[in-house]
């Protein structure tokens, strides 16, 4: 089993104190078991069992209203500052051809 996640807060990065002021934490945002990505509800399962955050989900739509929430200005899950952008994935898993998943970020500075 692999667990994907990130650190943040005050010491992680710059502007880390916006995310958590007083120490850091880590959020988890996938698992691997094998060559298998597990579903979203099952990662949140393992995130609450090992005492740990995970990522919110910020809804659901289409590729461009994803893309219209990150162009205009999204506002971050952990306070009053922009969000550092969305992670997008469908809500059924696709693979490429070879075998990749199909998922990206769209970047709030890239706009």
């Amino acid at each position: 089993m692999v667990l994907y996640g990130e650190g943040y807060g005050a010491r992680i990065q710059k502007g880390g104190g916006n995310y958590k002021a007083n120490g850091v934490d880590f959020m988890l945002f996938d698992v691997l078991i094998g060559d298998l990505w597990l579903e979203r509800c099952n990662v949140n399962d393992i995130a609450q069992h090992l005492g740990i955050g995970f990522a919110p989900v910020i809804g659901e739509g289409t590729i461009a209203e994803a893309i219209d929430m990150v162009a205009f200005g999204l506002t971050s899950t952990f306070g009053i500052f922009g969000a550092e952008g969305l992670v997008i994935r469908p809500k059924t898993e696709l693979r490429t051809r070879r075998g990749d998943r199909v998922i990206s970020k769209l970047k709030t500075r890239d706009f």
